[in-house]
């Protein structure tokens, strides 16, 4: 069936015998409102191919055929790209593989979604992940150190520090047993420690036995 119009050949003059005759032109006469029957804005429609996924022909307004357009996910940018080919034929379109960025404020971890990458902590951190909740819990306690090491010094912002074992590898019993002195009970008229060593009574300096370790008075 013709896409075009078949116009009937009339000839140059009346019955000059070089046009169609009166079969020929009514095939053609047929044949065009065939066309046109087919053509016909009510009998013309698009259809999708195929039974799942989502559909490129939305609808039908008036002459005009109305398709979605094919575009970049804004939520998703950087998961696929599309190209036109440069005779405007062909639409590529380009997978890329997803990725997710860990980073620690100056290292950057780049992984694809497939692969897993570990989170691990020092001897006192510890990592739990929930897969039920989708949450990363990281959790920190110096208590868990066996080395603990400072950084710079400690402030212990008028709070005290109890349960000493050893100060400068020296045991807090040794410690207490040297220092365990008993200076009676003291005043505010008191100037100096001379003063206070000197007139305060009874002064126990405890036994001072082998272990006792060297004290460094100053100079007075």
């Amino acid at each position: 069936m013709a896409v075009n119009p078949n116009p009937i050949n009339i000839g140059l003059i009346a019955n000059d015998g070089t046009g169609d005759d009166l079969r020929e032109a009514f095939i053609k006469i047929n044949q065009n409102f065939d066309d046109l029957y087919t053509t016909y804005v009510e009998s013309t429609t698009a259809v999708n191919l195929g039974t799942s996924g989502y559909t490129v022909f939305k609808e039908r307004v008036g002459t005009e055929l109305r398709f979605r357009s094919l575009q970049v996910d804004p939520l998703y940018p950087d998961t696929i790209g599309l190209r036109v080919s440069e005779d405007g034929n062909t639409l590529f379109l380009q997978s890329r593989q997803a990725s997710i960025r860990f980073t620690d404020g100056t290292n950057t971890i780049t992984s694809s979604v497939e692969q897993v990458v570990t989170f691990t902590g020092t001897s006192g951190t510890s990592v739990t992940a929930n897969n039920s909740t989708r949450t990363l819990t990281i959790d920190s306690k110096v208590e868990r150190e066996t080395t603990p090491k400072l950084g710079g010094n400690l402030n212990a912002q008028g709070y005290g520090i109890g349960n000493l074992l050893y100060l400068n590898d020296i045991q807090m019993s040794e410690i207490e047993e040297v220092y365990g002195w008993d200076f009676g009970t003291t005043n505010k008229t008191r100037t100096s420690i001379i003063d206070l060593l000197i007139n305060s009574v009874p002064l126990d300096l405890g036994n001072i036995g082998e272990d006792f370790h060297d004290i460094d008075f100053g100079t007075l």
